[in-house]
């Protein structure tokens, strides 16, 4: 089996972890498995070092123009160079060249707009950082930005979010080459909570619905997450932060914008999708290790558009 050719392209002023994460994901495959991948960080302009976009530098072995022959992956890590249009034109010739002599083309958190500079995604579904889905749309309306999901595959191209999600697109990569046993070992090596899915949201709930501004309201918030399956009720709620449930219910709007028990079911929903990944077909131990009361009281939460948040006039 020939070893497959995996170039991570670092542009000027890369974010350090677009390179680094996938780096990661690749080089621990290939220590499992030898002989799978072949892994250079190439600079994507001739000078070799590269600065990264908080000053950290970093020294290529080689630049991107030095390989001309197939490649098997090409992912081009992000930059705010290639948001604000400045990418060197070299690059973009190569890219567009590079992308009929490789299986695979993508790019990590804002690497996507180099490949929109170089036409590569024109007609296409393509994501990137969630603070740059606007910007991209604005910029490439023949694009189709998809604005949920961790990474989008729309043929040969992947595109992923921001940053972190660089190593959910890597690992997603090493499963299609190489089996699901040597994804899930390099994301234990890596200490990965979960293989994420392409589909799942870039912000997880906790992250996305609005903290309270105070406590003891900030507390609790910090705390569910982890007792969904004892907190059954708003009395629960109310108890851990010793309110009445009148005056936490009030309270608790007032500083999230929406009812303790659309919070917590939101909660519970996030949850159990990603206990489905750990336990499939096993839906009666996923209801009861998130709090919901029955596989079928789960199963009705999980139908389309469960997923957003809803708001209590």
């Amino acid at each position: 089996m020939d070893r497959k050719r995996i170039l991570i392209v670092a542009p000027p002023l890369v974010t350090l972890q677009d390179v680094t994460g996938p780096w990661e994901v690749f080089c621990r495959a290939e220590a499992l498995r030898p002989g799978t991948y072949e892994i250079t960080v190439v600079s994507a302009r001739a000078q070799k070092k590269v600065d990264t976009k908080f000053g950290l530098g970093i020294v290529c072995e080689q630049s991107v123009h030095d390989f001309q022959g197939p490649l098997d992956t090409v992912l081009v890590a992000g930059s705010e160079e290639g948001v604000s249009g400045a990418a060197d034109p070299a690059f973009l010739a190569w890219l567009r060249n590079a992308a009929t002599r490789t299986r695979r083309l993508g790019s990590i958190c804002t690497g996507c707009f180099y490949l929109a500079h170089a036409g590569l995604l024109s007609g296409r579904q393509a994501t990137s950082h969630w603070r740059y889905l606007q910007r991209l749309t604005e910029a490439f309306p023949d694009i189709s930005v998809q604005r949920d999901p961790i990474f989008v595959r729309d043929g040969n191209i992947y595109t992923s979010a921001g940053i972190t999600a660089g190593i959910d697109l890597a690992l997603a990569l090493v499963e299609a080459d190489c089996g699901h046993v040597v994804s899930q070992a390099v994301a234990r090596d890596l200490v990965v909570f979960l293989q994420r899915q392409g589909d799942q949201p870039q912000l997880s709930t906790a992250l996305a619905l609005r903290m309270a501004d105070r406590d003891p309201i900030r507390y609790l918030q910090q705390w569910v997450p982890d007792h969904l399956q004892s907190v059954t009720r708003v009395e629960d709620m109310a108890a851990y932060v010793n309110m009445s449930p009148r005056n936490f219910t009030r309270l608790f709007k007032q500083q999230t914008g929406m009812t303790p028990g659309s919070y917590i079911r939101q909660l519970r929903i996030e949850a159990a999708r990603r206990r489905i990944q750990e336990l499939p077909g096993n839906r009666e131990a996923v209801a009861a290790s998130v709090g919901f009361g029955s596989s079928k009281s789960l199963q009705r939460s999980l139908k389309p558009g469960a997923r957003a948040a809803p708001r209590d006039s």
